[in-house]
């Protein structure tokens, strides 16, 4: 007896949609989108980001539905794609410097908006070698703070202080910047 797709697996629906069996992906999409959804808000992103992230995940899905492999989790392998769109997400609007954001700051208020390459390098060498170190490896890789901690042998209470004291000293800068620009 044949099943509907409805009651197939995820690993079952990946190797359907591998197939060519496209209403797969929309079984996938209703299992899966919530929880996506929920990762990409616990790591920080807001609403809007967080759904352009998930129809990220969901193309890709499609895209590289090719090279799953069934001998693994198909939750597991839709998690390796979420995180790797999220980092690409988050380097793409890094280097964009459209915003750094960083939710789990112990400052408060948002970290600095900045609007060119340009003035967040020159905002970032006016940072000590360490403090730029710290900052590459939570924003650019996406590190969290205990594992930011684990490679600088640091304690995580220093690893986070150092990352607010940062964004302090950024967004304190950039907006000294800003209101001279207004004065000239």
């Amino acid at each position: 007896m044949k099943k509907n797709l409805q009651e197939l697996t995820d690993e079952e629906l990946l190797i359907k949609l591998s197939e060519g069996e496209y209403k797969a992906l929309d079984h996938l999409y209703l299992r899966h989108s919530g929880r996506i959804l929920s990762y990409a808000h616990r790591r920080g992103l807001p609403t809007e980001r967080a759904e352009d992230l998930l129809q990220i995940v969901f193309m890709q899905l499609h895209r590289k539905k090719h090279l799953y492999d069934p001998r693994h989790s198909a939750l597991a392998w839709i998690y390796v794609i979420t995180r790797s769109e999220l980092k690409d997400y988050r380097n793409r609007e890094i280097k964009d410097f459209a915003e750094w954001d960083d939710s789990l700051s112990q400052t408060d208020g948002a970290a600095p908006i900045l609007e060119t390459k340009d003035e967040a390098q020159a905002l970032l060498n006016e940072l000590k070698p360490r403090e730029q170190e710290v900052m590459k490896l939570r924003y650019l890789d996406e590190l969290e703070y205990n594992e930011i901690a684990e490679i600088l042998k640091e304690s995580e209470s220093n690893i986070r202080q150092i990352v607010s004291r940062s964004l302090r000293l950024l967004r304190n800068r950039l907006q000294a910047r800003k209101l001279k620009q207004k004065e000239e």
